[in-house]
């Protein structure tokens, strides 16, 4: 008789320390989707906030307001970005900075952002980023024609 109840009680026991751990599991899961969409949305900021400064052309109004913009969405890059993305980010800002108000190679530009699109896509969802990497996708960016 003494038997049966222990036996209850390592089994009561068991399915305690089951339930436990699948919820630990399940914490951690829910936790990495929660930052992984903060991740996204802060990627998505940066690549909108580049595009408007690209966009903002001559113009000082927009320039200034895009220049802003970027400030704020590096703030929050450098909180929560991946060391291959925020590598990139200071490749661009380093090219940004030298080509400031002068002519820029557009090719170069465009190699700095594709590689942050793949920084992000590795930091994201590592396999299907590597799946887009072995299609050896080019991803493309809207630059508009250069004024004199």
């Amino acid at each position: 008789m003494i038997e049966d109840w222990i036996v209850a009680a390592c089994c009561a026991v068991a399915v305690v320390i089951v339930i436990a751990i699948a919820f630990l599991k399940l914490r951690s899961a829910e936790r990495r989707m929660h930052e992984s969409t903060h991740k996204l949305r802060v990627y998505t900021d940066l690549l909108n906030a580049i595009t408007e400064l690209n966009l903002a052309g001559g113009d000082p109004y927009k320039m200034d307001i895009a220049k802003k913009n970027l400030a704020l969405t590096l703030n929050r890059l450098n909180l929560v970005g991946s060391g291959g993305v925020l590598r990139s980010t200071n490749d661009l800002l380093d090219f940004l900075n030298e080509h400031k108000d002068k002519e820029y190679d557009t090719l170069r530009l465009h190699n700095i952002l594709n590689t942050l699109v793949i920084e992000a896509r590795r930091d994201l969802n590592p396999s299907h980023a590597r799946k887009v990497e072995e299609a050896q996708v080019r991803y493309r960016f809207f630059a508009p024609p250069k004024t004199r």
